[in-house]
C-alpha cells in the first residue's frame, strides 16, 4: 500500500472542515502497512477503531450510538482511501 496516497486520499475525502474546524471528533492514524484510524469524541469516552482495510458495518455495529452520521462517512472516507491507495499502480 502506498502510505502517502492513502493519507492524502483520506484527507481530501474527508476535507478540511472536518479535519480541522470540526472539534467534535479527533482522528488519529497510525503510520501501519493497514492502518487504523482511531475516533476520539469530545467529552465523551467512546473511542472507536477503524480498521482502513475492513468493513464499514463492523466499525458501525461496534458503537452505533455516537454521531451515526458522522462515523458512516469517516468509516467510508477510509475504506475508499485504502482501496485507492492499495490499487494504486503509482
Amino acid at each position: 500500500m502506498n502510505k502517502e496516497r492513502f493519507h492524502n486520499a483520506l484527507a481530501l475525502s474527508l476535507g478540511y472542515e472536518r479535519i480541522v474546524k470540526d472539534k467534535r471528533i479527533t482522528i488519529q492514524v497510525d503510520d501501519s502497512d493497514d492502518p487504523w484510524v482511531t475516533l476520539k469524541f469530545q467529552g465523551r469516552p467512546e473511542v472507536i477503531r477503524i480498521k482502513a482495510s475492513g468493513e464499514a458495518d463492523a466499525v458501525l455495529a461496534a458503537d452505533a450510538s455516537v454521531l451515526r452520521d458522522d462515523i458512516k462517512f469517516i468509516a467510508d472516507a477510509v475504506h475508499q482511501a485504502y482501496h485507492e491507495a492499495f490499487n494504486s499502480r503509482f
